[in-house]
């Protein structure tokens, strides 16, 4: 994945949640609040500067109330390179404790339907 494939998808990534909070009528003060963040991260992440850690992609979909897929555009399971960059976060954000065990589950469980 080239550093221009990154940048476009961190930023579909961001107008996804972007997408996700307008629709939850969540405004991005409070959305930082509930996720213990700054609103100018919640200003980055929608606007792609600043990368989604999963853990916090997590979080993003339970608060917003959507299945986390809809946050990762053109999720594709037969898509091996966003399937292996998926596998190496988990690994490093359980490594990290940032991960706990239920959503390590539900993590592992998302991606092998996906398969």
């Amino acid at each position: 994945m080239t550093d221009n494939d990154k940048k476009r998808f961190y930023s579909a990534v961001g107008q996804s949640i972007k997408e996700a909070r307008v629709t939850a009528d969540i405004r991005q003060a409070e959305l930082a609040k509930k996720i213990n963040m700054s609103r100018a991260s919640i200003v980055n992440i929608e606007k792609g500067r600043q990368h989604t850690p999963l853990h916090i992609l997590w979080s993003l979909s339970e608060i917003l109330e959507v299945e986390i897929g809809t946050l990762i555009p053109n999720f594709q399971s037969s898509n091996s390179e966003v399937k292996s960059i998926f596998d190496e976060l988990i690994k490093k954000s359980s490594a990290k404790g940032h991960i706990n065990e239920d959503s390590m589950e539900n993590l592992n469980s998302f991606i092998s339907q996906s398969s």
